[in-house]
Formats: C-alpha cells, structure tokens, sequence
C-alpha cells in the first residue's frame, strides 16, 4: 500500500466498492470513491488512483475538487455561457439536448470523479442507439465543460482528451448540375420560391442566414447582399449579386407587401412573420418531380452546396469561394474544390514557366502565333508556293 494514504475496502449491499483515503496539499482529509467490483474495478486500481493523487499532491499541490455535480456544473456553464460567449437561441437548443443526454450518466457523479473510462462507456452505449456525429456533438460539449472546469480549477484534468470518437459515415450530398437547376427553376410556381431557390443556388448562403435577411442588408443599387447575422464571425460577410438575381429581388421587393428596410426579405406572405422552411420544402419537393428529379435532394443543406461546388467548378479561386461561402477554414472550402474536381491548370502552368521557363498553350487546337519580327527565311516552308 502506498505512504501517506489509506484503500478502503467497503462492502455494501450492492457489493464491494473500493475508495481512497488521503490528505491533500491544503492538509484536509479527503475520500473518494474509486469504483465498485461489479464494473470491474480492483484494489490494484484503488492503489494506482492512490499513487497518481499522492504524486499530484507532492508536485503539484492538488487540493480535492469542491463536491459539484455534472448536473449542477454544467447547469451553471450553460447559464455562465449564455452571457459570457453571447450564444444564439439557435446555439443554445442543441446545447441544452446535449447536456440532457449527458447527464443521463453523468449527472449524478460528482465533477472530479469522471474518469476516461466513464466516456468511453458511454460512448459504448450511445453507439448502439445514435449517429456518430451525435455522438461526436456530445463529446465536443464534455470536452468544452471539463475545459472549462480544469481552468476554474475544478478538476485536475479533462478526461475527454483522447476518448476515441466514433468515424463518421463520408457525407452524401445532391448537387444538382446546371440542367437541373433551369428545370427545377422553371417548375416552381411560387413566385417568392423560385426566388428563394435563386438565392440558394446562386449565393450559397445558410438555411438561417437566409430567414434572417432583410430589405436593409440587399443593396440592389450596388448589388451587394450583407449577411449580418450569421453561426459565425467569419459568416458575416458582403457578397456580390449578379445582374439576374438583382432584377428577380426587385421584382420580388414589388410584389411583397414588407418592403421596409426591417422587414424580412423571404416571410409569411399575409404577417411577415419568419419564413417556414416546411414551406418551401413542400413547394421545392414538388418542383423536383415535375423537373424529372426523384432522388432525395435537401432542400436548403444540398442547394447551399449546389452552390458552392458549381462556383467551385466555374473556375473560382479558394480563397474567393472561403470568402462567399463563410467558411471558418480552407479545410472546409477544399471539399467543394475536389467535389468541383478542380484541377487548377492554369496554375501549374504557372508555376511551370516560373521554374523551367517553359511557355506553353492549354489550347492545343490553337496554332501556333508566328509573330511579325521574325525574318522570312526563318518560316516553315511546308505548303509555301515560291516568293516572287
């Protein structure tokens, strides 16, 4: 058994459990409950939990986290968080169904007693039920609650580092080629759908980036879209409107009756209140059958990347379509550009003629340019009747 500390061995009636028993750097006494037998935990665990709180202790002066609960701890991050980070309701939501799931099994535990083991089991059972990227959600959040806690001094250390997360199933997605975005154009009826659509494949803008657009933020005198509220700060941005789509907004602006600068560029059409994406699924679904599309395409996730992955293929650079698109990362834009399979010759090219000195022409049908200056004697002869 190790100096300096005590396991304890406690028979109950659920069966054996084993705890620690130490002092701690500011000379209090402190238990803690390692884990039962019936999960697998031994003395010999008991006694390396021992060590390690003894060695923390000796070097790095740990004194036993306050008695908190996940329940409680993460109750209070959510509320500090809302405040101090400036969440969006939109954020918040997924957050609060996260921590439900979480304290399922955590909630109860006290905060300096989760262990590693504790995450891999529960993503062990999550796995039977939940998609990986539920799953991956989850995790993120645990580890940005632990993060927190070892900063505020809570914890000694987060036991999210290293769980091993689930492998996410590669991304399915529908992009509709040119041809089909005319058709599905021409079968919308709804006059303030089709313009909906336009907007989604032509500027590549959010579901709701989207339903929070107003007349203030479209400029058709500059032709310029500003997307103020956006996920993220690199989601505010200024995109440029092409000449088509400034005409089908303006005539969109007649037609509504909210035309004033607050209020919402796509909404109810009789109280101008938020836009139903339900709505438009219903009109956009009914418009693909007519157009000849019967494979599931999603009706804003999918033309959002319609959008990009055809910018993409139209020849515009990364860093151009990062910018429209309001990626956080190049890493995110990059999987446009290899769905466009964008093979940027123009710049191997380049980088070509900077290393060897080579000129060459992407065209191969175009002849070759004989220019002006060189003498007449020097031009190929094949074909040339006699000078006079």
């Amino acid at each position: 058994m190790p100096r300096g500390g005590a396991v304890v061995r406690y028979e109950g009636r659920r069966g054996v459990v084993w705890r620690i028993k130490y002092v701690d750097a500011a000379g209090k006494q402190a238990m803690e409950t390692i884990g039962a037998e019936r999960d697998g935990v031994t003395r010999s665990n008991a006694e390396a939990e021992l060590r390690e709180r003894l060695v923390r202790v000796e070097r790095k002066h740990y004194r036993r986290p306050k008695l908190i609960t996940f329940a409680d701890y993460s109750r209070l991050w959510l509320e500090e968080g809302q405040t101090r980070r400036a969440w969006k309701a939109g954020t918040v939501g997924p957050y609060r169904t996260c921590i439900r799931r979480l304290n399922d099994t955590f909630g109860s535990m006290p905060l300096g007693m989760v262990r590693p083991r504790h995450v891999a089991a529960y993503v062990a059972k999550l796995g039977k039920t939940y998609a990986a990227s539920t799953i991956g959600r989850d995790l993120a959040l645990l580890h940005d609650v632990f993060k927190t806690a070892k900063r505020e001094e809570l914890v000694d250390s987060n036991p999210v580092e290293g769980a091993e997360r689930p492998k996410k199933p590669r991304r399915k997605w529908r992009i509709l080629d040119p041809v089909e975005v005319t058709r599905v154009r021409a079968a919308l009826s709804d006059e303030q759908a089709r313009t909906l659509f336009l907007v989604l494949v032509i500027m590549g803008v959010r579901r709701s980036e989207l339903q929070r657009l107003r007349w203030r933020d479209v400029d058709l005198v500059e032709n310029i879209l500003r997307v103020r509220d956006s996920k993220s700060e690199e989601g505010i941005r200024s995109i440029a409107i092409p000449p088509m789509l400034a005409e089908e907004l303006w005539q969109h602006r007649r037609r509504t009756k909210f035309q004033g600068d607050e209020d919402l560029v796509f909404c109810h059409p009789e109280t101008g209140t938020k836009y139903n994406p339900h709505t438009f699924a219903k009109q956009f679904r009914a418009a693909l059958a007519e157009a000849g599309i019967h494979d599931y395409v999603r009706p804003f996730h999918d033309l959002r990347h319609t959008s990009i992955t055809n910018e993409a293929a139209a020849g515009s650079s990364p860093i151009a379509l990062m910018a429209k698109a309001g990626h956080r990362s190049m890493s995110t834009t990059n999987i446009y550009v290899h769905l466009a399979g964008v093979v940027f010759r123009d710049e191997a090219e380049a980088l070509e003629r900077r290393l060897l000195g080579v000129e060459s022409s992407t065209h191969l049908s175009e002849p070759e340019t004989i220019s002006d200056d060189l003498p007449l004697d020097s031009m190929p002869v094949q074909g040339l009747t006699d000078r006079p």
